[in-house]
Parts: C-alpha cells; structure tokens; sequence
C-alpha cells in the first residue's frame, strides 16, 4: 500500500510517481489518503492516470479534505471507483 502525505503538491508527486508507477499492474494499486490535509493538480494528474491504468487503483481510509477536493474537481467519480472499505 502506498501512503500520501498530508501535503500533496508537485514535489510530492514527483517524488511518488516512480513508486507508484512501478507498483501498477493488473490488480488494483492500495492508497491510502487517510492523513491528506491538502491536494493539488500534480497529485489529483497521477492519481487520475493511475485509475486509468489496466488494474487502477483502490483508495482506503480518504481524509475528508482528499474527498472534498475530488468532489470540487469533480474526479471523484474516476478516482474513487475502486475505493476500498
């Protein structure tokens, strides 16, 4: 599983891209957003690819500021289809 941190902006992302590239594949990649206090484009970008990918990915425990900010951009519908309970 794959943790974002409280602070998602490009430099997070950049630093996560490699691991969640390379953890992509046929079965859905586990992310947690529990302790996310903030998104930005970078991020919501790799999130979005990452849930277009062949096994997308599975979102476990969103933090209200995570859901609040997919519902703003209106991505929620394609990054929380696999969320997990």
């Amino acid at each position: 599983m794959i943790s974002l941190p409280p602070i998602c902006d490009r430099s997070a992302a950049s630093a996560l891209y490699p691991e969640i590239a390379e953890s992509l594949g046929p079965a859905p990649l586990a992310i947690d957003a529990a302790r996310v206090e903030r998104i930005g484009q970078a991020m919501l970008q790799l999130l979005v690819s990452a849930a277009r990918s062949e096994g997308g990915i599975a979102i476990h425990q969103p933090s209200p500021a995570f859901t609040a900010a997919l519902a703003l951009t209106r991505l929620d519908h394609v990054v929380m289809e696999g969320m997990a309970a």
